[in-house]
């Protein structure tokens, strides 16, 4: 069978064009097939410690892929991440994008080499899902500043032996017992020396503090005890409150003195009445409106106490003031007239010389 050669050569270029067409198709259904890819590498020779180094990442994926680089919250162990530089993606008209970033590094560690790896993230925007691509381990050897051949150049030239010794040496600790001992003697010096000039006016405002947190306590819980008074038991509680707190007040047995006592003590007729009603209240239960009366009277009879007993420390603290402030003025001109007598005598000296 003969061929025409008319023929023949259209069918060879239809032939060599679909062969074309379905090697550039499966050439880059294979592409496809491989991605993505990830490579790293240092950009530079050398590592040298405390300097900075480049590594970079390529990743090549499909253009409808998100991407996501390692930032600054990841581990670069053994380096130390410094900066990134990230460069925008770029897309070819296959449909494939090109992500790339360098990251600047140090290091300051002696290992003679030192490796390193990085992720890249890709996020599945349908479940959320997100991969990882890692790098393939990179290695770097570390160029130090001063080499080994150059230190031991430097030790042949100076003439300096090293010698091993690894023979434990005990040390002694020593105690500074004298200083210590100052140290002692200068803090209790100066303990005393602050109570001695503000011991008794912290005493003082302690005192006051503490008799009007009392009485405040006082008021509060004698308040809350008169919405009580329904019963013969409560309306006694509520009386012992009262006499317990006078009895601070005024530093005499209240607890233990009947009405008729507290009455004849006291001299006050008025509070007489009143311990009268309580007391027909507690043995005879009749309590009513003058059982909380006389209750809040006596009430009243303690603020009169407290603010008597508050003014009387206010008065004491001034007149102790007082008196220290005469002592110190009276000290004062003492050595005044002391250092005047001094004078007068070493100027009658000279007129005899």
């Amino acid at each position: 069978m003969k061929i025409n050669k008319k023929y023949f050569f259209s069918l060879l270029i239809l032939f060599l064009l679909v062969g074309n067409f379905t090697f550039c198709n499966f050439s880059s259904f294979a592409q496809d097939d491989k991605l993505p890819t990830i490579t790293g590498s240092f950009s530079r020779d050398s590592l040298k410690v405390g300097k900075h180094i480049p590594f970079k990442v390529i990743f090549v994926h499909n253009y409808d892929q998100e991407v996501v680089f390692a930032d600054s919250t990841y581990n670069f162990e053994p380096f130390e991440w410094i900066k990134t530089d990230a460069f925008p993606t770029q897309t070819n008209s296959k449909g494939i994008a090109t992500d790339s970033a360098v990251y600047w590094l140090r290091s300051f560690e002696l290992d003679t080499i030192q490796t390193l790896k990085l992720p890249v993230f890709v996020i599945n925007q349908n479940s959320g899902d997100t991969l990882k691509y890692f790098t393939e381990v990179s290695t770097k050897e570390t160029d130090f500043v001063l080499s080994k051949a150059n230190l031991q150049n430097m030790l042949q030239k100076d003439s300096i032996t090293f010698y091993q010794n690894t023979t434990f040496l005990e040390i002694p600790r020593f105690v500074n017992y004298p200083l210590y001992g100052l140290i002692m003697v200068v803090l209790l010096v100066g303990i005393i020396l602050f109570f001695v000039f503000f011991g008794e006016s912290i005493r003082r405002s302690y005192r006051l503090k503490r008799l009007q947190s009392q009485h405040e306590r006082f008021i509060q819980e004698y308040a809350s005890q008169l919405q009580q008074i329904e019963n013969p038991e409560a309306t006694d509680h509520t009386l012992g409150m009262w006499k317990a707190y006078i009895e601070k007040l005024k530093n005499e047995p209240f607890t233990t003195y009947t009405s008729k006592e507290i009455s004849r003590l006291t001299k006050n007729e008025s509070l007489g009445e009143n311990l009268k009603v309580i007391d027909r209240a507690i043995y005879g239960g009749q309590i009513d409106n003058n059982t909380e009366q006389a209750l809040q009277n006596l009430k009243n009879y303690a603020i009169n106490i407290f603010e008597k007993r508050l003014a009387e420390l206010r008065v004491t603290s001034e007149n102790e003031l007082n008196q220290e402030s005469k002592r110190n003025r009276s000290s004062v001109v003492k050595a005044r007239r002391k250092t005047n007598r001094n004078i007068n005598k070493k100027i009658n000296n000279k007129e005899n010389v």
